[in-house]
């Protein structure tokens, strides 16, 4: 993360699209969180749409939080689409390309992984968890470290 000392905690949550629909627990998770949430892929707004209702996630994400885009400020450009600045949001994704990208913004980047890239994934400042539920947990214990950085300083 560029932001160091920490100042922002996380807003938003910008979901990749196949991390969603590959994932188990997802639909927990979309009912527990308790913020702004949308999801992105360069896949066709139709074809995103598609996939999501047969992953039973479509009713969890108005018109309005479902972004197609093949720029690589995707992540960027859908953080300002929503009303928020990237250091106000985190993104979910497992993708090396994705979470290149978002690494490369000043978004928190949070990687689900088995264990295996773990270390690989943490030394590139990565925030990594192993199943979809333990999400809320690991933005909860995010945005906790921040608010005791920001009373530090």
């Amino acid at each position: 993360m560029k932001n160091s000392p920490l100042t922002s905690k996380i807003k938003c949550v910008i979901f990749n699209l196949d991390e969603l629909i590959q994932s188990a627990g997802v639909k927990e998770v979309l009912i527990s969180l308790d913020l702004p949430y949308c999801v992105v892929s360069i896949r066709s707004k139709a074809s995103m749409e598609h996939l999501l209702k047969i992953a039973g996630l479509l009713t969890f994400f108005g018109e309005d939080r479902i972004f197609s885009n093949s720029d690589p400020l995707i992540f960027f450009d859908t953080a300002r689409s929503i009303g928020f600045e990237p250091a106000e949001c985190a993104v979910v994704d497992r993708s090396d390309i994705g979470l290149d990208l978002a690494r490369k913004g000043d978004f928190c980047v949070l990687g689900m992984d088995d264990g295996t890239n773990r270390t690989k994934l943490e030394n590139k400042g990565i925030l990594v968890f192993n199943e979809f539920p333990d999400l809320i947990e690991l933005i909860d214990l995010f945005n906790a470290e921040v608010e005791l950085e920001i009373k530090r300083y």
